[in-house]
């Protein structure tokens, strides 16, 4: 029985001493045999360095950060697209690609010191309370909120579906503040910006992402639009940085019918190689009234989708300015902490077999995006001039068309800036004095909320309305040049219009006001009779 016991004990003493060295054998073996896998040989070098560190380094170590910073060192090698997400950013992109959170229901700011509501979301539970686009919140559940951070505010506000949260609220005009209880819902997150109908057969649709619920919200507009006499649409995927590669597949199919190829990929394993047609997530309608896609150096990835099938299949117009060049694929896997590994796999190529991603080997990141903060213009004359060095590929029509860098749009419309003066107008914007001195307009002309139209159409901003602004300006304490003010007066007037749109009826009039002003907007509707003749060539080919 003794010696059974002690060759017990013998075995656990060599188990454990095993253990203990066997990260030196592997070492060694892999510095005695350096033929061995090339990952075994650096993941035990990586494993060497950790135990150093682990045993011999002066102070404590945060393992945590250290396993972090090596996850995004090591990606960086990679492409600048391939990225590391914390659990808390997960949860957040969870929300934006849902197209839905648990909460309020306010788009708000943080102003001197105090949360003040921008705007209220239809139907949202702090609509249904009575809040205002400039209600400030002092108190929540009772404790004061003042100086609270732009991060702090989520995680008092948000929360489970059916929970109360008690808030204490300002109110110009309302002497004491008063209590509100608020019970949380589902708060809807929208892809689309605004639509409307720009005159009599013009629709107008403004898509800023790919979500899941991207697809089902341009039907919605597309079908109202078409109620109003929409016969041509100007679809406007400006600053979309892309998103979800089936939602772009749908919202393609939705102008291009039939069983066509919208995009197709292809991996260093075959297994993420595939194959999109306009009708694989539903039935194909055919749409075919005259299209322009507007897209700019910030259009990305799944607008490049889109812009790039409209494109090769000669269905609509591109216009506007060169866009992002986008097209690596990722996929997201979760680790065992919550967060998540989002590393490219494959890369998406357009019908015509167009690679449209951008070199990016041998650059910083830095470098890789400084490319597209160029000035538009000269953007758009490198795009032109490397032209000559880039792929060529054909259109249905018969159109030369290039890879390698972006969608080059067919008409070429650098952005100009409508502000004279932008500093004046960041100033303005960044203190939030257009709103502040909207919500004195609104507040002292409640009839405007009752016709969006009648005010769209027929308030026009004086020079009363600049005298407020001005007013507003002075008492926040805003230094100003006053050549610069009267200089800017056009643009003061229409962004004062836009915010007084946001506070009386939402982001979406807000953004229909402001591209009154917006060159690129006025130039795509003027190209409309360009089209049909594109259409026309292209079927006969």
């Amino acid at each position: 029985m003794a010696a059974r016991k002690s060759n017990i004990l013998l075995i656990v003493v060599i188990v454990v001493l095993l253990n203990l060295a066997w990260p030196y054998l592997e070492m060694a073996y892999y510095h005695l045999f350096p033929g061995g896998s090339e990952l075994k040989r650096n993941l035990a070098k990586y494993e060497e360095v950790v135990h150093y560190i682990d045993n011999f380094y002066v102070d404590s170590v945060a393992y945590d950060k250290l396993t972090r910073e090596s996850i995004k060192g090591a990606l960086r090698t990679l492409d600048p697209h391939s990225v590391y997400i914390t659990p808390e950013e997960a949860k957040a992109n969870e929300e934006q690609f849902n197209g839905r959170y648990q909460g309020i229901g306010i788009q708000y700011d943080v102003i001197d010191g105090y949360i003040t509501v921008i705007s209220v979301i239809p139907g949202s539970p702090s609509e249904k309370a009575g809040l205002q686009a400039g209600d400030r919140i002092l108190k929540i559940e009772g404790k004061s909120a003042y100086k609270i951070s732009m991060d702090e505010v989520p995680r008092k506000l948000k929360g489970p579906k059916n929970t109360k949260v008690n808030v204490t609220i300002s109110r110009a005009g309302i002497p004491e503040p008063f209590e509100v209880t608020l019970i949380r819902d589902e708060i809807p997150i929208y892809t689309i910006h605004t639509y409307f109908m720009v005159d009599d057969t013009t629709g107008y649709i403004w898509l800023n992402r790919f979500a899941h619920t991207t697809s089902g919200e341009l039907e919605h507009a597309l079908i109202k639009l078409e109620q109003q006499g929409m016969k041509q649409l100007l679809l406007d995927l400006r600053d979309n940085g892309g998103g979800l590669l089936q939602q772009a597949v749908e919202v393609a199919g939705k102008f291009i019918s039939g069983h066509k190829l919208i995009v197709y990929t292809k991996g260093r394993l075959s297994r993420f190689d595939n194959e999109y047609y306009s009708d694989d997530f539903g039935i194909s309608i055919d749409r075919n009234y005259p299209l322009i896609v507007l897209i700019n150096q910030n259009s990305a990835s799944a607008s490049e989708i889109v812009a790039g099938a409209i494109q090769d299949y000669d269905r609509g117009l591109i216009v506007g300015e060169t866009s992002f060049g986008k097209g690596l694929v990722q996929n997201e896997f979760i680790l065992n902490d919550g967060s998540r590994l989002r590393m490219t796999v494959s890369k998406y190529y357009t019908p015509s077999g167009r690679l449209i991603q951008r070199p990016y080997k041998d650059i910083s990141k830095e470098e890789y995006y400084h490319e597209v903060e160029e000035p538009d213009s000269l953007r758009d004359r490198l795009a032109a001039d490397s032209a000559a060095t880039r792929p060529v590929y054909y259109t249905a029509g018969g159109r030369k068309v290039y890879g390698g860098g972006g969608i080059t749009p067919d008409t070429v419309v650098a952005y100009r800036l409508s502000a004279k003066s932008p500093d004046l107008s960041r100033t303005f914007n960044q203190d939030r004095v257009f709103f502040e001195a909207a919500t004195r307009l609104a507040q002292k002309n409640p009839g405007w909320k009752d016709d969006f139209e009648y005010f769209f159409r027929h308030v026009k901003p004086n020079r009363l309305w600049l005298n407020v602004l001005r007013q507003t300006a002075k008492d926040r304490g805003i230094g100003f040049n006053e050549k610069d003010f009267r200089k800017d007066s056009v643009f003061l007037k229409n962004r004062l219009k836009a915010e007084v749109a946001r506070i009386l009826w939402g982001t979406g009039k807000f953004y229909q006001i402001l591209l009154m002003q917006d060159n690129q907007f006025k130039t795509a509707v003027r190209l409309f009779p360009k089209v049909p003749l594109l259409l026309q060539n292209s079927a006969d080919k």
